[in-house]
């Protein structure tokens, strides 16, 4: 914490004043006050860490800003000096007194309210949520930015993403998926864009680094991005994933594995068309293996024609019964996981899996149990081979029709 109030209401920054021996004498002299709970502070000012305010023992405050880290602390003030230097004009630790909160920084840009929050620790979905709403409901765009040092990569064009990381995943004005990071030790932006899940946990993605000496104020308030997955690393790991699921401990007991064996499936023999990449796949936490595999299975692998409306329907049931679950992305507004269901149908249409006509769907031949696993790999190369950069366009390209 680096803003703090006097007894006359006087707004105290930390940031502005490094100078001990006048802090030190400052501190002597006067009170300190929380601007959020009212309560009295301590300035602590020494030489291993950056001058801050800290509530006392068992303090009341509903926000635990003393626990903040000097890596968290340097972060902030990096940002705020940059915001600086590009000619805005950013308010450390704005108080907001009619939703009682307070982000990193306040700043105005393009006639816009933004409130940056730098996060390193991780705290609640409740809480990201909450304090996420009562941002957009006040007229002001939150942008939550991760800690760089939080970032799990595999590889050039894969991560690792938790729940938590889900938490900042936002929607560029372009339409593109961005998580916002950033660390202070390189002084640099890490954008992670192209953001398609394979797994729950595992995505691929693409990472725009920019050093704050290079980027500009897009690079965080707007950015655009360029990159896309290759076809044949989508296929490799989708493959690697359908050999390894009937693998996985406790495989007898899985109530998915268990459902395709009762349909006469296997993950093995899935067919090609089940774990295809959408653009809007964030929006479902179930992989899309497990999730198209529950569309095929009540809807897709038959023969008579259905609607939109059947297939949304089925998926909705999946989901009240759990098979299915629906990511919560607090920062993205105005989207529902049926839009990822749409995509997935046009997909079908587009590589002639499925034909449209009159507003309904139906297969363009029919479903056929394949003969054995090599015949199964060769069709689904062939698959890839042939409608590998259709598939890919749609992540590139998204939209609803």
């Amino acid at each position: 914490m680096l803003v703090a109030h006097t007894n006359e209401g006087e707004r105290v920054n930390l940031a502005e004043n490094q100078d001990l021996l006048t802090l030190k004498r400052l501190r002597k002299q006067t009170k300190f006050f929380c601007p959020e709970c009212s309560e009295e502070v301590i300035m602590k000012v020494g030489t291993k860490r950056i001058p801050h305010y800290s509530h006392n023992k068992g303090s009341s405050c509903t926000e635990s800003y003393e626990r903040e880290s000097e890596y968290h602390s340097t972060s902030k003030l990096i940002l705020l000096n940059w915001l600086k230097e590009k000619g805005l004009n950013p308010v450390l630790e704005p108080y907001y007194p009619d939703i009682a909160q307070r982000p990193d920084i306040g700043v105005r840009y393009k006639g816009i309210d933004y409130a940056i929050e730098f996060q390193c620790s991780i705290i609640s979905e409740e809480l990201f949520a909450k304090r996420s709403r009562s941002y957009f409901q006040s007229g002001i765009i939150p942008i939550w930015i991760l800690a760089g040092k939080n970032i799990s990569r595999i590889g050039n064009n894969k991560i690792s993403l938790s729940g938590f990381h889900y938490l900042f995943l936002r929607k560029t004005d372009s339409d593109n998926w961005v998580i916002p990071s950033f660390c202070p030790i390189t002084k640099s932006f890490i954008n992670i864009h192209h953001i398609v899940p394979i797994t729950v946990k595992n995505a691929f993605s693409t990472y725009q680094i920019k050093p704050l000496n290079k980027a500009d104020l897009s690079t965080l308030f707007c950015p655009k991005f360029h990159g896309q997955i290759s076809k044949y690393e989508w296929y490799k790991e989708l493959r690697k994933t359908k050999d390894f699921l009937p693998q996985t401990r406790g495989a007898f007991k899985n109530k998915f594995l268990r459902e395709l064996y009762t349909h006469s499936l296997s993950p093995i023999y899935l067919p090609p068309e089940v774990g295809l990449p959408v653009f809007q796949a964030p929006l479902i936490e179930t992989s899309p293996i497990q999730w198209q595999s529950y569309l095929f299975m009540d809807v897709l692998k038959e023969e008579n024609p259905f609607s939109l409306e059947k297939v949304i329907s089925c998926f909705h049931k999946r989901v009240y019964k759990n098979d299915i679950k629906i990511r919560r992305l607090p920062l993205v507004c105005g989207t529902d996981a049926s839009f990822a269901v749409k995509e997935y149908l046009n997909l079908l249409v587009n590589l002639k899996v499925l034909a449209k006509e009159g507003g309904l769907y139906k297969r363009s031949s029919p479903y056929s149990i394949h003969e054995s696993q090599s015949w199964l790999l060769r069709k689904e190369e062939a698959f890839y081979h042939e409608k590998g950069m259709l598939i890919m366009e749609g992540i590139k390209q998204p939209g609803i029709n």
